[in-house]
């Protein structure tokens, strides 16, 4: 079993009561956590210490993982997004990929959505299976969220689906993915389940070249099917690197919150890697969903592509 597995996608919105519904109403997903809060300013370097905000926790099929955070800074409030978001990806980027039994269903109610912008509408296609003997064929529909944060929904034409909307994995766009993969193996513990070079045809994920070769390599958790962490690279042609953020997280930025067997030990191993560390493991106590105290050894930091972590140790005390 990987020593660290992705428990949420947080997303710094600016809306959360917007957010929250669109993620209800639309997407069919329950509403797990819904609680104001106050934030040190220690671990996520965001906003000013004290802040408070509002954190919503949206839960897919999963009770444990997989789940999406929507989170607000409300008092003071984080500046707003001077211009619109942008409607092509690259590295830095994230690809929120999900699955519905109900494809049909979800594509009316995007639709009949004001709150999101659909790129593609249902399209067919197929990826090589995890050994690369055969395809898995799909129909796919992509979408933006209010904030921007992009959605790929998969529908299997020819295996199983999961009987409600599901959180698969989120991919991240990087520069260079043998550096990521032996990153979040080595350093992060985690285990390598799928690696496959495949040729995209541009009408899914609006970045790079129609008909660009890329690698797509995806580490496993928790759970074998969902909640996983994608490693996306384009390898011919390749996008532009572009300069890794040397700022405080905003709006439109994700927080991936991660849980590990122990804290310390990767931190250990992140001294000398190509990674940012944030803050260094602090043990902490906070108050869970289900009314519990959990002691939390928790450190922060940025990895090789400048996507922010946040991973903590859990025991209930």
């Amino acid at each position: 079993m990987s020593d660290t597995f992705l428990k949420r996608t947080t997303l710094i919105v600016e809306d959360v009561r917007r957010s929250i519904a669109f993620y209800r109403d639309v997407l069919g997903m329950k509403l797990y956590y819904d609680q104001p809060m106050t934030v040190g300013g220690k671990v996520i370097p965001v906003g000013v210490p004290g802040a408070h905000v509002h954190l919503g926790i949206m839960e897919g099929n999963h009770s444990d993982v997989a789940k999406i955070g929507l989170l607000q800074w409300t008092d003071p409030p984080l500046e707003k997004p001077k211009a619109p978001y942008r409607k092509r990806m690259g590295i830095g980027d994230i690809v929120i990929v999900t699955e519905t039994p109900d494809l049909d269903g979800l594509y009316a109610r995007l639709k009949a959505s004001p709150e999101c912008h659909i790129h593609c509408p249902p399209h067919d296609w197929s990826v090589p299976t995890p050994d690369g003997k055969d395809q898995i064929e799909m129909t796919t529909l992509a979408f933006f969220d209010p904030d921007g944060f992009f959605f790929e929904v998969n529908h299997k034409r020819n295996m199983p689906n999961v009987a409600q909307f599901a959180i698969r994995r989120t991919t991240l766009i990087v520069r260079d993915i043998d550096l990521s993969v032996d990153f979040y193996c080595r350093v992060m513990g985690m285990e390598l389940w799928y690696d496959q070079t495949m040729t995209v045809g541009g009408q899914v994920l609006p970045a790079g070249e129609p008909g660009a070769k890329v690698r797509v390599a995806i580490l496993k958790g928790a759970d074998p099917v969902v909640g996983m962490l994608g490693i996306m690279a384009f390898l011919d042609p390749p996008i532009e690197p572009v300069p890794l953020p040397k700022r405080p997280l905003q709006i439109r930025d994700p927080i991936f919150v991660a849980s590990a067997q122990d804290v310390n030990e990767i931190y250990r191993r992140m001294v000398g890697a190509p990674a940012h560390i944030s803050c260094p493991p602090s043990d902490d106590s906070v108050t869970a969903a289900d009314g519990s105290t959990l002691k939390l050894t928790t450190m922060s930091f940025f990895d090789p592509d400048g996507y922010f972590y946040e991973l903590n140790t859990r025991k209930i005390v």
